[in-house]
């Protein structure tokens, strides 16, 4: 019997160590306002350590305003230990809120007992902190100090309560302090370290790489010097972070979403993608994730399974700042679509990104090129005159190319009319009457005209302008009865003729060719010698320029 007692007291004995290991752990977690974490290992501690986990059970529990919760747990405190000094310290400063001087008593006899006990001092600080009495608080803390100044805890919590009061560099200070008294105290340069995080990353960063050489392979610190590396853009060493954590186990839900976004930064998008899909199997829902999953996919070419996590996103979407679409969301998405072929989705996916992104004005003409080059040409239209909408655009350059699209679109409708008609004459079924695509022939040309027209008014000393809509109103002048691009030629070939730029020759020849053409036209319907000798004289500028233009030979040779 005896024998079975004296190990069960060894037991106990070996037990300790252990429980006040996860003390020191809840404390760190504590600190760093992990209360659901703190929580998990302070009911994991309270069989062991009651007093000092059911304390710290309430105080997690103030922190969240439950101060009926809080003086739950410091019940339970006091009735688990009858010695329960910490306990009874949570439960005197709630019920003795309102009676100071009765507080301030109780306060000054359990610090008179304790005297020689940092950890208790400490709390007594922390409860006339919490019931607004610093002065007292400052006197504890100094007692604190006198009882065992290389308590880390006494500087770690002063420098707690300052950043709750916005003095980072006081709590700094503190950490610092921490650190030189215990360099072994792992939660104090993670700390040191958070607190210079916003005003200097490369000391926060440094702090931590000091920590891991004063203990080396500590995961609490190689976890915050993966995340500080993440945060500032050092990817590869939050990599190497992360893989060192690996070897101890699983990294948290955060890390691991940390770990795939510096795959993914980094360029390995294979790895990324097995993170990833591990990542989303546990949490099939959230939005980032699945965010990182669209744009990897892209990455590797997997346009169906980019489609697929990309429209999944747009399905979890919310309004919260963290979760809100950017502008890339939509495009990676589109660009997706583009890539097999879905067209039309692409093109409804990068109007939502227009709108919701208005002030991305140069997205409009970016689009614009995408969908010209798929030959989308009358929605590059119709996105090119939103980005000159939205910019109030007065350079020649959008005219003119707003002009070319809608060109080509009446390029395309022309061609389509003399299909239909040829289809009629040869008694074969149409699906559009030449008469309605005409109607959409005539505005696109209207259009096209238009814009040409702006490049006339803006730049009129450039044949630019004149050379598009001669070629635009061609399109419904193709027997060149009417004469609709006479003007417009004439006017090109006048500042063609004074210019001496011989890259711009061959539009001249075209001009040329253009007269040469309209005047045999007028001669065959008119017979007029005028209009002979007009034809004639205009192929022989065309053979200046080109001597072995087949149309311009066959014009001299024909009517010679």
């Amino acid at each position: 019997m005896k024998k079975n007692f004296v190990l069960i007291a060894l037991f106990l004995i070996a037990l300790i160590p252990a429980a006040w290991g996860q003390v020191d752990k809840g404390l760190e977690l504590f600190l760093l306002e992990d209360f659901d974490e703190a929580k998990k290992v302070f009911e994991q501690t309270a069989t062991s350590e009651p007093d000092i986990a059911y304390y710290y059970l309430g105080e997690i529990e103030l922190q969240k305003n439950n101060p009926e919760e809080a003086m739950a747990y410091y019940q339970k405190g006091i009735s688990s230990d009858p010695d329960a000094i910490f306990s009874e310290i949570g439960a005197t400063k709630l019920t003795l809120k309102s009676n100071p001087n009765e507080f301030k008593k109780s306060m000054q006899s359990i610090a008179k007992k304790n005297r020689k006990k940092a950890p208790v001092l400490l709390a007594v600080a922390q409860a006339y902190r919490y019931n607004d009495m610093h002065k007292e608080a400052s006197s504890a803390l100094s007692s604190a100090r006198s009882a065992d100044k290389s308590y880390p805890y006494i500087y770690l919590f002063e420098g707690y309560w300052m950043e709750k009061q916005g003095n980072t560099g006081g709590a700094a200070t503190q950490y610092e302090q921490a650190i030189n008294f215990d360099p072994h105290c792992a939660v104090a340069y993670v700390k040191n370290s958070i607190a210079y995080s916003s005003v200097l990353p490369s000391a926060a960063i440094n702090t931590l790489r000091t920590g891991l050489e004063a203990n080396p392979g500590n995961e609490l610190i190689g976890k915050y010097l993966a995340r500080s590396y993440y945060r500032n853009g050092f990817y590869d060493q939050a990599i190497t972070e992360y893989n060192n954590l690996l070897q101890y186990g699983n990294l948290s839900p955060e890390d691991e979403r940390n770990h795939a976004a510096c795959l993914y930064f980094s360029d390995k998008f294979d790895e990324a993608l097995s993170a990833l899909s591990t990542i989303l199997a546990k949490d099939p829902d959230h939005p980032i994730m699945n965010r990182l999953m669209m744009y990897t996919q892209s990455e590797l070419q997997n346009y169906e399974e980019a489609i697929k996590a990309g429209e999944h996103f747009f399905e979890l979407r919310s309004d919260e700042e963290e979760f809100k679409p950017l502008l890339t969301d939509f495009t990676i998405l589109a660009e997706a679509y583009m890539s097999v072929e879905k067209i039309d989705q692409a093109i409804e996916t990068y109007w939502k990104a227009v709108k919701v992104n208005p002030e991305e004005v140069n997205l409009y003409k970016e689009v614009a090129s995408t969908l010209g080059r798929a030959g989308r040409t009358i929605d590059a239209a119709e996105f090119y005159q939103g980005y000159i909408d939205a910019t109030q655009s007065t350079e020649s350059a959008d005219f003119l190319q707003l002009g070319i699209y809608h060109y080509q679109v009446a390029g395309q409708l022309a061609r389509k009319v003399s299909a239909a008609e040829k289809a009629i004459e040869a008694e074969e079924t149409v699906e559009v009457s030449p008469a309605v695509l005409k109607d959409s022939l005539n505005q696109f040309v209207g259009n096209a005209v238009e814009a040409f027209g702006k490049v006339v008014e803006l730049i009129p000393e450039s044949y630019q302008g004149y050379y598009w809509r001669a070629n635009a109103n061609t399109l419904i002048d193709q027997d060149l009865s009417k004469g609709l691009a006479n003007n417009d030629y004439q006017k090109m070939i006048e500042i063609l003729s004074a210019s001496e730029d011989s890259d711009n020759q061959s539009r001249l020849t075209e001009a040329y060719r253009y007269f040469a053409i309209y005047y045999l036209y007028q001669y065959d319907s008119s017979n007029s010698n005028a209009d002979k000798n007009q034809s004639i004289e205009y192929a022989k500028k065309v053979l200046e320029l080109s001597p072995v233009d087949a149309t311009a030979t066959q014009i001299v040779e024909g009517l010679q």
